[in-house]
């Protein structure tokens, strides 16, 4: 989607070689063309992304230190396995984290910040009773990278990134909530950050991601959404 794309160009402007070879790695990864548990044969992906084992080392460590890929005794590199109960961890710590970067949002959030995440969802309010949803996806989570960008100068962003990456990963395996469900509850979010209410914009949040949690510790998150 455009507003999706305007961003992801802006940061990638910045982007050494190493990065990129990260990100292109990591986006395979996240959609599936690298599936959990398969083996990293540097000689093919140097080959496939047109790289030398140089910049691909390095991307493959940084992957490795974020858990998107381990690493044997061996220095052989896999694709990480990650299940509901890892997935429901890491949004035990979204819902903290987000939680309070709402409130820190709320008391001072200017409205064409709101303005914008509204139109951010009501351009996909078409696809709630949809069975594609693709759009949605990108919608979901680019509300929730908008917010944390939003407070970028206080260390969130970059804390964030990787959580929000393993968000795309679940949402790809389609093991979370609907849009039927959460379309509503990202509008809340939004009417708590007009209002100016911290501790209301803290709350929906920190139960937005929580239902998911729950859905997860359960076993059945089985819908596509977050």
């Amino acid at each position: 989607m455009e507003w999706a794309v305007t961003r992801m160009v802006t940061k990638q402007a910045t982007y050494t070689l190493e990065d990129r070879v990260y990100l292109q790695i990591r986006e395979m990864i996240l959609t599936g063309q690298l599936v959990s548990g398969q083996k990293l044969v540097q000689e093919d992906l140097a080959t496939q992304l047109g790289v030398s084992r140089t910049p691909l080392r390095s991307a493959i460590a940084k992957l490795s230190h974020e858990n998107f890929v381990h690493m044997t005794s061996r220095s052989e590199a896999y694709v990480a396995e990650f299940g509901p109960d890892q997935i429901a961890d890491l949004f035990e710590v979204r819902a903290v984290l987000e939680g309070l970067i709402c409130r820190l949002l709320a008391p001072t959030i200017e409205r064409k910040h709101t303005i914008y995440l509204r139109s951010l969802m009501m351009s996909v309010a078409d696809e709630v009773d949809s069975e594609d949803t693709a759009n949605y996806r990108e919608a979901d989570v680019e509300f929730h990278t908008y917010l944390a960008d939003l407070v970028s100068e206080r260390g969130f962003s970059q804390l964030l990134e990787t959580v929000h990456s393993i968000m795309r990963m679940s949402l790809s395996q389609g093991i979370l909530r609907s849009p039927g469900e959460t379309h509503a509850e990202h509008l809340s979010i939004i009417d708590a950050l007009e209002a100016r209410d911290p501790d209301r914009a803290e709350r929906v949040m920190i139960n937005h991601i929580r239902k998911t949690i729950v859905l997860l510790r359960e076993g059945r998150g089985d819908d596509p959404e977050g």
